[in-house]
């Protein structure tokens, strides 16, 4: 019984924030195993700034009056103009546009230390997506307009491996963007998956990660207590921190406890209920 959700969050913090002690896997590659996987969405903004304009419009009208006389060329006359002007201001705008990528952490540990790698996923528009972005800033003339199609319209994720806990991989580190996890064990092996390495941290497995312990009993179906807290029924496997804690295993009226020492490596409890059993 393993609760990663809580040991994910100080995992991370430790590969991420302290610097780097343990050897890189060499071009030779080491063998790891799966210990975590976490995700989170990473929020990018764009900002689009839009220049303001002034337009100013005038329209007017002359009226023209005149007097002639009958004889001769000599005449007279006066005229009248009206003109008005309106102006329009618009001021500078700035469009705000929040786009995501989600990122996937995968830790890996070696016998001598934790490795932090992760894979980035794009949001990829679907072809009618694109298409109605690229006509709506076609007619604004508003970039933002396109993008704000694009993070709306439909799509998809471009791929990213997912890494199942306790699976074995050999990992060769080459670059901070080339980190492969290869797996081994299958009969006609896949092509390396290539990721980010982050960090590693020579962390004991143990200190961080606790020490597997197999409960079981008989009969089975005993409720398991360790320092008070239900962790399931026998037979299960549960992960402890180094250090002493009290076992204390429930059969209907029957109860057996003892004390155990958790260092590194894999132990076993087995609760007897035979006579020595305390009701």
């Amino acid at each position: 019984m393993r609760q990663w959700g809580v040991l994910i969050p100080l995992l991370l913090s430790i590969l991420c924030c302290e610097a780097a002690q343990a050897q890189n896997p060499t071009a030779q590659g080491t063998q790891v195993e799966v210990v975590a996987t976490a995700s989170e969405y990473v929020p990018i903004s764009t900002t689009v700034s839009h220049p303001g304009h002034s337009y100013t419009n005038c329209l007017g009208s002359t009226s023209y009056f005149g007097r002639f006389s009958t004889y001769g060329d000599s005449g007279s006359g006066s005229a009248d103009t009206n003109m008005h002007c309106d102006a329009t201001f618009s001021p500078p705008t700035q469009t705000a546009l929040t786009t995501y990528r989600k990122v996937n952490y995968t830790i890996v540990k070696s016998e001598q230390a934790l490795y932090l790698v992760s894979c980035t996923q794009t949001w990829k528009p679907d072809a009618r997506t694109r298409m109605l972005a690229a006509m709506r800033a076609g007619q604004t003339h508003d970039y933002s307009e396109g993008e704000e199609t694009i993070a709306r319209g439909s799509g998809k994720w471009s791929d990213c491996s997912a890494f199942g806990v306790g699976a074995h991989f050999t990992l060769t580190i080459l670059s901070t963007a080339d980190a492969r996890l290869e797996d081994s064990t299958q009969v006609r092996p896949k092509k390396p998956t290539k990721l980010d390495y982050l960090g590693s941290a020579a962390v004991p497995a143990a200190t961080i990660l606790g020490t597997r312990v197999h409960v079981t009993s008989s009969p089975s179906g005993g409720e398991i207590y360790i320092d008070g807290k239900f962790l399931g029924s026998t037979p299960s496997d549960i992960t402890l921190p180094a250090g002493q804690h009290a076992v204390r295993i429930i059969v209907g009226s029957r109860e057996w406890s003892r004390p155990i020492e958790i260092t590194a490596g894999e132990i076993s409890v087995h609760a007897d209920f035979g006579d020595g059993a305390s009701r």
